[in-house]
């Protein structure tokens, strides 16, 4: 038997045996079990995050509904406009230990930005959905309809704005930070 023939059946046999290994397979149903926790303990801590345009009232009033707060109060207040303030505020929570759950509505540009954030410092993007939204009545519930639907985890239901033609454009973005 030649070395190379050797060197490939020992690889062979060393693979089988690390296959059959416990400690060597990964175990997705406990590492989906974690992560799903990891969601529940954020959704207890929720962060909205608003980029200053004409549908931001609406959002923020959809998340309070959804959390089941009183108008005007929110556990977390929520982080608004594009000024470095907001990202500093952003990077602290970044930085901080406790779970939160960050719901937004922004322009395409800031949610380029603030996931870009968000992932480099680790954060779980859990949806992200581009909407193209006018500034009507209309708009206002579909803004209030979808911070209900991304504290409740069921962003992808509100579909109403993603094709109107005259509107602007939003991202809408749901991570566990």
């Amino acid at each position: 038997m030649s070395n190379d023939r050797r060197f490939v059946l020992k690889g062979l046999a060393a693979a089988g045996l690390l296959a059959a290994m416990p400690w060597a397979q990964a175990n997705t149903s406990a590492a989906a079990a974690l992560a799903d926790a990891a969601v529940a303990d954020a959704a207890a801590r929720v962060t909205p995050l608003v980029s200053g345009g004409a549908l931001d009232a609406a959002f923020l009033a959809g998340v309070r509904k959804a959390m089941g707060q009183p108008t005007g109060a929110l556990v977390n207040p929520p982080l608004q406009g594009l000024e470095a303030a907001t990202y500093q505020q952003l990077n602290q929570l970044l930085n901080d230990d406790t779970p939160t759950l960050l719901v937004g509505l922004l322009d395409d540009a800031a949610a380029i930005l603030v996931l870009d954030l968000v992932r480099s410092a680790g954060g779980r993007v859990l949806s992200v959905e581009q909407h193209r939204i006018g500034q009507g009545s209309a708009g206002q519930q579909w803004a209030g309809a979808l911070g209900q639907a991304l504290v409740a985890g069921a962003g992808a239901a509100v579909a109403a704005g993603r094709g109107q033609e005259n509107g602007n454009a939003y991202v809408a973005l749901r991570c566990v930070i």
